[in-house]
């Protein structure tokens, strides 16, 4: 197998590995080394994979295993452009941050395609913690940032989803420092007032989000992406409109929970708030 690089922070294109039938324990030793030190594996020209192949393919990347999101065996899923999740422009994100247990990883596979572009954007938590300037890195150091997620405008039967995580986490595989601030659901620094988090919070979007921080992922009919959801960020930044044709992306987390479990989870504490 070769590896080429996607971005000179993260990402790697793996050339030479057959996604149908591959997988010796050299192999997948490498893969794993691989993602553990990039964030982000794209393999292209494989041919469309079953849903049990690409259950497989993202297993060899846990613990934690690949997750049911509602624990009835719905391992593989399907993101559709039909529906509002899979359409609309999504600004940058780590999946369920909002929770007490964000996933670790997401496999993601082009199943169906419009005709024109369509991509997906990326960028590092952890190089942009490399490059951080000195007086952001002194101002977040040891606090914590919460996140938070309101579905109710959008018509979910949802409640108000609200964790708090380290605003440098330690990545759970590697131990290096993360920014673990994502556009999406950042609401506050806990630490800092409003107007101070507010402040701040800006300046680490800047620096996170710059051109140069970012590969546009530019989806081509078959690929897979495994792609390590603590370390990187993605969004949609553009509508992937069902009017230009389908654009369906299969899809398997590593999860420590069941999306209705943290669902539930998220119903007790919104409870318990509303009772302290």
């Amino acid at each position: 197998m070769k590896f080429r690089p996607l971005h000179r922070d993260f990402g790697v294109e793996v050339r030479d590995f057959d996604t149908q039938s591959g997988g010796s324990a050299e192999e997948i030793a490498a893969l794993r080394a691989a993602w553990d030190d990039y964030g982000l594996l794209l393999f292209r020209g494989g041919g469309r994979l079953s849903p049990e192949r690409q259950l497989e393919i993202a297993a060899w990347f846990g613990p934690p295993p690949p997750v049911a999101n509602s624990a009835h065996g719905d391992y593989v899923t399907v993101l559709h452009n039909d529906d509002a999740a899979g359409a609309v422009p999504l600004a940058f994100h780590s999946d369920l941050t909002y929770t007490d247990h964000p996933i670790r990883g997401i496999c993601l596979h082009a199943i169906a395609l419009p005709q024109g572009p369509t991509s997906t954007t990326f960028v590092s938590g952890v190089a942009a913690w490399r490059s951080l300037p000195e007086d952001l890195k002194s101002a977040v150091e040891g606090t914590r940032l919460r996140h938070k997620l309101d579905m109710f405008a959008s018509g979910y039967d949802w409640p108000v989803f609200i964790a708090e995580h380290p605003t440098v986490l330690p990545h759970p595989g590697r131990g290096e420092p993360v920014l673990f601030v994502t556009e999406y659901h950042a609401d506050r620094i806990l630490e800092l007032d409003e107007a101070r988090s507010r402040s701040v919070l800006d300046r680490l979007f800047a620096h996170l989000y710059a051109e140069r921080a970012r590969y546009e992922h530019r989806w081509q009919l078959h690929d897979l992406l495994m792609i390590d959801n603590i370390a990187l960020q993605h969004a949609r930044t553009a509508q992937a409109d069902p009017a230009a044709g389908e654009r369906a992306l299969q899809r398997v987390a590593l999860s420590d929970a069941t999306l209705d479990e943290l669902v539930e989870r998220a119903r007790e504490q919104e409870k318990a708030r509303a009772g302290a």
